[in-house]
């Protein structure tokens, strides 16, 4: 220190000391670090060195140990490789990051203790990159962030191509387009009378092909963000035709309507009540648009009430009855009759509570 050698692991030696010291590789003699002593405590300067003695990083220290002040790293041709300001040895303000020409790569805001902006470029200086705050916090993000008025941000890969275009207003995400390496729509999400709409799509024979698409329910959350109420989702099959529409209300599912890929309907159901009372009736469909199977379910997916099974004619094959539900949902089967496709009744049974049928006599013609 001050041209001096100094032990600064023995306390008696810094204490009261103020000064720079200077730390060297005893081979080489190259400086390893520089630390500024302030009345026998490291605060202020400090500066660290590669093993040739290039500078790696510098930062100031407060008396907590903490970065406070502007942070730089450096790559070994002496470029600023990333700069940043701490406040007590958190992240605030401005970041930037350069390649070792010197060219920004990373540009970045902290405030509250998050990232509230970035922006990242390839080497065409094209952004690959980006995330916009709510309102300017650098020059940077006035024309990409629609600050400067409405505009669309296109993204790059790293070799230049087009990978996502961003409509940005004011800071705030109105919809995004998503395109494959080949440049072929891989997603979509948009912004439609309030609610936050995703679209994503497979490819299929070199065009794209729309595969789901969620709708939610109006809220604060940010475009691409993937929760919240629902209020839809749509299924589509390889040819973009509809295959499944489920509906929300309420943050529940209420309804839900599936298709077969020749367009004759497969499944509806529909969901009442809540708690306890809550009820879906359901209906299925073979996949020549006739009427298979109809039965109730309880919350707990229990069978309650009446279940119907249907021949391939129509005519109605099997019916059976449950009993309500128990404290825990559960019911049991308690009746059960049987039509063969003529309609005439071939079984008519009542179902003990150990399971045993008890067939009723006679009166089976139809």
């Amino acid at each position: 220190m001050n041209g001096k050698p100094i032990n600064i692991s023995n306390g008696a030696e810094t204490a009261g000391q103020s000064g720079l010291v200077r730390c060297r590789e005893e081979d080489t003699g190259h400086l390893q670090r520089e630390q500024e002593l302030r009345d026998g405590k490291f605060v202020g300067l400090e500066r660290m060195f590669d093993r040739e003695g290039r500078l790696q990083r510098e930062r100031t220290v407060n008396e907590r140990g903490n970065s406070h002040g502007r942070v730089a790293e450096f790559w070994p041709n002496g470029q600023v490789r990333r700069e940043e300001t701490a406040d007590n040895g958190r992240t605030q303000g401005a970041v930037r990051r350069f390649d070792a020409t010197g060219r920004v790569e990373r540009v970045s805001f902290h405030g509250g203790g998050q990232e509230l902006f970035y922006v990242e470029t390839n080497s065409k200086g094209q952004p690959t990159r980006l995330f916009c705050p709510r309102t300017s916090v650098l020059p940077e993000d006035r024309k990409l962030c629609g600050f400067d008025g409405a505009t669309d941000t296109l993204l790059h890969a790293d070799n230049g191509a087009k990978t996502a275009q961003l409509h940005y207003d004011q800071g705030r995400l109105l919809s995004a387009t998503e395109w494959t390496r080949d440049g072929i729509v891989a997603a979509q999400q948009l912004v439609v009378d309030g609610r936050r709409v995703h679209r994503s799509f497979t490819t299929e024979g070199g065009k794209s092909v729309l595969r789901e698409e969620r709708v939610f329910a109006p809220d604060e959350r940010t475009l691409r963000d993937t929760r919240g109420s629902l209020l839809s989702a749509k299924r589509y099959g390889a040819s973009g035709q509809l295959i499944e529409q489920r509906s929300f209300a309420d943050g529940r599912e209420v309804q839900v309507e599936r298709w077969y890929l020749n367009g004759l309907v497969r499944e509806r159901s529909t969901w009442t009540g809540a708690g306890e009372q809550a009820r879906v009736q359901r209906e299925m469909y073979r996949d020549d648009g006739k009427l298979a199977r109809r039965e109730q379910l309880n919350a707990e997916q229990w069978p309650v009430g009446t279940q119907q099974a249907f021949h391939d004619n129509g005519r109605l094959a099997i019916e059976e009855q449950y009993s309500a539900p128990d404290a825990r949902g559960r019911t049991r089967l308690t009746a059960r009759k049987q039509w063969d496709e003529t309609g005439k009744l071939v079984a008519d049974d009542t179902i003990l509570e150990d399971g045993s049928r008890q067939r009723k006599a006679g009166g089976l013609d139809s």
